[in-house]
């Protein structure tokens, strides 16, 4: 067969005895390369078994993770006021404390430092004082932020709240009583005793808000601007999350604020993005969980789709609730 297919090339194409042997040896490479091809495929493969991925066991590790850094950035931000305490105890642990009784309202920054209050916490205090901020009850002195635990246990038992009134309102109260005991013959005016109405929490404007005891403008303007980041208010009790009001004020709040037909601004849980995804009730990790969970799982259906998230705990939930829209 050979040497007729060499005939074949000579008579057909004219070729050389060397062309004829190159072009052998180009068709036995061809079909090299064909059947090589074929080979291959029966070829037993190396074992790269590709394990199935559980989907659910790797949410769980997902979320295991993230709720141990949640806690870990909690724990920082607890500890931060402990450590910086310890740190100013090592500062000036040559200078003696001295307990005695105080009032924090009155106390000066000279007073606070001999208690063994830290400096940047003593002028924090007399800041909050100058601002209008009292301390009516001994656990108000905690509202102060960065206030170590430690510390205030220690200076509970010398804690004295005096109810005195300012200087000069004692002394118009008693150029009042001597112009009242001297015009004793003038008709005297009955001072109007005013008594809070009941507002909508969600209608009622700054001046509304300082009609109540204990809230002054920049109170009045907090409550306000945490109703427009929650889209309204669904319930009293959520004054009680709000930063900076002490229990004075929330409980003058409790009495006389009521949520009428509240008109809540809705989320669309189902629609919205990640950078849409925010409230002050949710963290930024959690907003990020829930998103990633309908990525996998589809649109959400009921609370109970809700729940089957593992970083989204049942008070956040309870909370957000009402805020959302399947």
């Amino acid at each position: 067969m050979y040497q007729k297919l060499k005939s074949y090339l000579r008579d057909y194409f004219s070729f050389s005895q060397t062309e004829i042997k190159g072009f052998m040896v180009l068709i036995f490479l061809l079909f090299l390369l064909i059947v090589s091809t074929f080979i291959f495929d029966f070829l037993p493969q190396k074992n790269t078994s590709v394990s199935t991925v559980d989907v659910k066991r790797v949410e769980e590790l997902i979320a295991k993770i993230e709720v141990k850094e949640a806690n870990e950035r909690n724990a920082e931000k607890r500890d931060f006021s402990e450590n910086k305490f310890e740190k100013d105890e090592n500062t000036v642990a040559s200078k003696p404390i001295h307990y005695f009784s105080f009032d924090p309202n009155l106390a000066s920054l000279t007073d606070f430092e001999k208690l063994g209050v830290p400096h940047w916490l003593a002028e924090r205090i007399i800041k909050y004082r100058s601002k209008g901020g009292k301390f009516r009850k001994k656990e108000d002195l905690q509202r102060i932020y960065s206030f170590p635990t430690t510390l205030y246990q220690n200076l509970e038992p010398y804690i004295v709240l005096a109810n005195t009134q300012p200087i000069q309102e004692n002394i118009a109260m008693n150029k009042t009583e001597n112009l009242a005991e001297k015009v004793t013959t003038l008709p005297v005016a009955k001072k109007e005793i005013f008594k809070p109405v009941l507002i909508d929490l969600n209608k009622a404007d700054t001046n509304d808000l300082k009609k109540l005891k204990g809230i002054a403008s920049k109170r009045a303007m907090r409550i306000v601007q945490e109703r427009e980041k929650l889209g309204g208010f669904y319930s009293v009790e959520q004054v009680r999350y709000i930063w900076g009001l002490d229990s004075l004020s929330i409980d003058e709040l409790l009495k006389y604020g009521r949520v009428n037909n509240p008109s809540i601004r809705k989320i669309k849980i189902n629609e919205v993005t990640l950078e849409e995804l925010k409230h002050p009730y949710l963290r930024p990790y959690i907003a990020k969980a829930i998103i990633a969970y309908r990525q996998q799982h589809g649109n959400f259906s009921s609370k109970k789709d809700l729940e089957n998230i593992k970083l989204l705990d049942a008070q956040t939930l309870e909370r957000l609730l009402p805020y959302l829209s399947f």
